[in-house]
């Protein structure tokens, strides 16, 4: 891919971390059906936040959900739906995030 063509995200979900996120999205912003779209002469990334069963995402899901390309620090693309949830099945959330999440 050249440096100027930006990715194809098309049928794939993906997870996009941001600069400076705020509380609440530092664990990553999780979208499907994601696209590119100018507003105001800036490129976003636009999607819908998928219902994938996380503990505290259900009030976003199916909601539209848009970032701006120039935020995105890195992303991690899913196959599909099933590929993430089979990946996130085995992932381990370390103690002290485990223990912190229940106190905040």
């Amino acid at each position: 891919m050249s440096e100027n063509k930006l990715p194809d995200f098309a049928g794939k979900l993906v997870l996009f971390y941001t600069a400076d996120a705020p509380r609440g999205i530092q664990d990553g912003v999780l979208m499907e059906f994601v696209t590119f779209t100018e507003y105001g002469g800036r490129l976003f990334l636009k999607g819908r936040i998928p219902s994938v069963d996380e503990d505290g995402m259900e009030w976003v899901s199916n909601l539209q959900a848009g970032i701006s390309w120039n935020d995105v620090t890195h992303y991690v693309v899913f196959d599909s739906r099933e590929d993430y949830m089979a990946r996130m099945g085995t992932a381990k959330v370390p103690f002290f995030r485990r223990l912190l999440g229940q106190i905040f």
